[in-house]
């Protein structure tokens, strides 16, 4: 192969298996409506088709690294694309909504994979500082660019092919990703036998499903014992993981990083963006589909919005950085997502597309501050030998935010909407009051959020 084609490859490779994961999980919540309608799915069915590929994602990460050691990066990542084509195939092919759901788990045991190596990947590839720092504030802007395109395309994809063409586009560009990535990512030298705490993982990875699965479980009477045995095994598993992360010899999480309050801290509002943030898209795909009766092409442009001035203020930011403190873009964008979210408690079924226009794109500068805020104070709250947990650490908490915030914000639209039924309202007015109440928790969730920061100011002081 011609030397000069290799970062090419290695480039276009990395960059199309991120666009691969980010797409698939923002575009199916524009084929939501499309899958109740042939599954004849209630609201806790639809929450597994997001949250079985986000647990899979937060549950399994953190073994990546330790992995890659082990069986090398290029082998790991060419299997995780290999995993991911598998994945999407059985979601495309889905008889029933069982096999949706397991297609969906195995597409995030991919992206689990696939998400952090190709920013190992790159930093080992370019060797030059300025380099690394090029190269990465690409990939980010690229990223930034695929959360864009999901809603667009996702909506355009399940409009005028049905919602099963999201999964067979995966399988043609999947098999280029493995053709680029084969010849442009460099084997490594030899694998290195690292311990890890496998215990660890598997005790987090029941806590993080038995819980979820409780949430959800609520909007069900007839599952009462199921979630009793749930919340049971969520209990012991998290006893299980506090012990092992107290006694391995290598955890998880390393324990001095737990006395770090700067970085719990920090780390609490990571898990508030995941929840209040990431979570949103499920909340906005079901509102404009179900309720404005939209079509998911519809939806998508007014999801688009949102990530097109995050995309602009992400990219922005480190010129921001220049003139302000990271901490004051963290605290001025979490006002900002607060009040975006806080504003859309005026939304109505008539309500002016210029509305939901702005609200979307208030929303997305907030979290263009919030993203790359939060992660510059994590990182830098620790010592350079504590990076790759860090970067691990705040990752999974932000997939698992937006797992437990799918479940729990849409056990409470489903709450909310049956009490509000019960009282005598209509159907449409008890679930357009469930959404004022959903967007309400994640904005105030984003304001509280604030007072975290002021907590983690007072300990950088002391």
């Amino acid at each position: 192969m011609n030397a000069s084609r290799q970062p090419i490859y290695l480039i276009l490779a990395l960059y199309i298996s991120t666009f691969l994961c980010l797409v698939d999980l923002s575009s199916v919540n524009l084929a939501l409506g499309s899958i109740q309608n042939q599954f004849d799915s209630d609201m806790a069915d639809l929450q597994w088709v997001i949250d079985s590929y986000a647990l899979s994602l937060s549950s399994l990460m953190l073994a990546v690294g330790a992995l890659s050691q082990r069986i090398g990066r290029k082998k790991l990542w060419l299997l995780g694309v290999i995993i991911f084509i598998v994945g999407s195939l059985i979601c495309a092919m889905a008889s029933n909504f069982s096999l949706l759901i397991i297609g969906r788990m195995i597409q995030g045991v991919a992206g689990a994979v696939l998400i952090p190596l190709a920013l190992a990947i790159m930093v080992h590839h370019f060797h030059q500082p300025q380099d690394k720092a090029r190269e990465i504030g690409r990939w980010s802007s690229f990223s930034a660019f695929s959360l864009i395109v999901g809603p667009l395309m996702g909506g355009l994809l399940v409009h005028h092919f049905g919602w099963q063409s999201i999964f067979w586009l995966n399988l043609p560009v999947g098999i280029l990703t493995i053709y680029l990535g084969y010849y442009g990512i460099e084997a490594d030298q030899k694998s290195v036998p690292v311990p890890f705490d496998y215990l660890g993982l598997l005790y987090s990875a029941v806590a993080i499903v038995t819980l979820t699965y409780s949430i959800i479980a609520l909007q069900h009477v007839h599952l009462a014992h199921w979630f009793m045995l749930s919340i049971f095994l969520f209990i012991l598993a998290s006893m299980a993981f506090a012990w092992q992360q107290k006694h391995a010899t290598h955890p998880l999480i390393p324990n001095h990083l737990f006395k770090n309050k700067r970085f719990l801290a920090y780390n609490v509002i990571s898990f508030i963006l995941g929840f209040a943030g990431y979570s949103s898209l499920f909340i906005f795909a079901l509102f404009y589909q179900n309720q404005i009766e939209l079509t998911a092409a519809q939806a998508g442009w007014l999801i688009a919005p949102q990530f097109l001035t995050q995309a602009f203020v992400s990219i922005a930011f480190s010129k921001l950085h220049q003139r302000f403190t990271v901490a004051s873009l963290l605290t001025l964008g979490l006002a900002i997502a607060g009040t975006a979210l806080l504003a859309m408690m005026s939304f109505q079924t008539d309500s002016s597309f210029a509305l939901f226009i702005f609200c979307s794109g208030l929303m997305g500068i907030g979290m263009g501050l919030i993203v790359p805020g939060s992660s510059t104070l994590i990182m830098g709250s620790v010592q350079v030998q504590d990076a790759n947990f860090a970067a691990a650490i705040l990752n999974t908490l932000r997939q698992l935010g937006m797992t437990i915030g799918i479940a729990v914000l849409g056990t409470a639209m489903t709450v909310v909407s049956t009490l509000s039924q019960q009282q005598g309202n209509s159907l449409q007015s008890a679930e357009l009051m469930a959404f004022h109440v959903t967007v309400m928790l994640m904005g105030g969730l984003f304001l509280l959020s604030i007072l975290f920061m002021l907590y983690s100011q007072k300990q950088a002081s002391i």
